[in-house]
């Protein structure tokens, strides 16, 4: 355990070290201030609704932020997961992890959760930049509400972190078995198509419930979770792990823990 945990520090330290890291943090930081900044009338020239009259800042609106934004970041994912192993292989210093005495188990685990803190880390910034984008100079004041911790915590603890499990145990164990990246990136790039072809089949109302289980991102869980609430419940109401919204999460994450530990299974030193 200890040299899982020196691993995971490593990986993690030499990540924040990265002018890169802090690039992708900026960006979704600002993209989300500009979404919610635009739901709220403070863009003239972008435009983004939630449906009705409803307050930007209010859970199911926030929610759907993360779910939106967060389904952006799938070759960031992609980039920090793949390289957390890949880099070993590219850079010729597998020869010095695998012939020193450490454990698949600490080095898997520990370049895994590494990375993993990681995107934890730069994915806040979707969450800080939604609640500063209700206070940007323009904003309807009567678009906004109290919202309360909760409101912001809820969509990074069963949307935003789920999906980098979900992604990145996927994405992992692609780079550690074949040890190159274009096949994470393949993947990245079908899982987005996936995410676009969700809501078509959404449209049909046979295929509205296959759509949100088959939706890795969950957004079109969350959609139809909340489709059918009334203008009340969006502005107050919180969104619970619950319904379709719940099966999905655990559909993936199941999933995703699978391939995690199929690829640790089928990961060999040499």
């Amino acid at each position: 355990m200890r040299a899982l945990l020196v691993i995971a520090r490593f990986e993690a330290a030499q990540r924040l070290r990265l002018l890169s890291t802090w690039v992708y943090f900026s960006v979704f930081l600002a993209l989300a201030m500009l979404w919610i900044a635009a739901a709220g009338g403070a863009l003239r020239d972008i435009s983004v609704t939630f449906g009705g009259q409803v307050l930007i800042n209010a859970p199911r609106q926030i929610a759907l932020t993360c779910a939106i934004l967060g389904s952006l970041g799938s070759i960031v994912v992609a980039a920090v997961m793949g390289r957390a192993v890949q880099q070993d292989f590219e850079h010729e210093m597998h020869h010095f992890f695998f012939s020193a005495p450490i454990r698949k188990t600490d080095y898997v685990f520990g370049r895994f959760l590494g990375a993993f803190g990681v995107l934890a880390l730069v994915f806040t910034s979707i969450v800080i930049g939604s609640w500063l984008g209700a206070f940007v100079p323009g904003v309807a004041p009567e678009r906004v509400g109290a919202a309360s911790l909760a409101t912001y915590l809820q969509p990074y603890l069963f949307t935003l972190l789920p999906n980098l499990f979900i992604f990145g145990a996927i994405f992992f164990v692609l780079a550690a078995l074949t040890r190159r990246m274009l096949p994470v990136y393949v993947a990245a790039v079908v899982m987005t198509i996936g995410y676009i072809v969700a809501p078509s089949l959404a449209r049909d109302l046979d295929f509205k419930t296959f759509a949100a289980l088959i939706d890795p991102f969950g957004t079109t869980a969350l959609i139809r979770l909340t489709e059918y609430w009334p203008l009340a419940e969006r502005n107050l109401r919180p969104v619970g792990l619950e319904g379709v919204y719940l099966l999905n999460r655990l559909l993936w994450g199941g999933f995703a823990l699978l391939a995690l530990l199929l690829g640790y299974w089928r990961f060999h030193f040499i």
